[in-house]
């Protein structure tokens, strides 16, 4: 009996500034879809009430080893 495979996790990042700062920072997490780490994110800084602008949303790819931009979920995200 072959059993279902598990979803591949990637490493993304994020972008982000925070409202009263100048410079910009970073946020990693493990997840399925960019879709996925941005929920992540928002989860995050909801429980510490931070106020923040997403920059940019970046898998990183394992084969090639280099970031894969994946932004487009930050305008879908609104």
């Amino acid at each position: 009996m072959k059993h279902a495979e598990e979803p591949r996790l990637f490493r993304y990042r994020i972008k982000y500034q925070m409202n009263e700062s100048v410079g910009t920072n970073y946020h990693y997490y493990m997840a399925c879809t960019a879709d996925q780490a941005l929920h992540f994110q928002k989860i995050m800084t909801d429980r510490r009430g931070w106020k923040l602008v997403t920059l940019s949303v970046e898998r990183r790819c394992p084969w090639a080893e280099k970031w894969i931009d994946e932004s487009h979920v930050v305008q879908l995200d609104g």
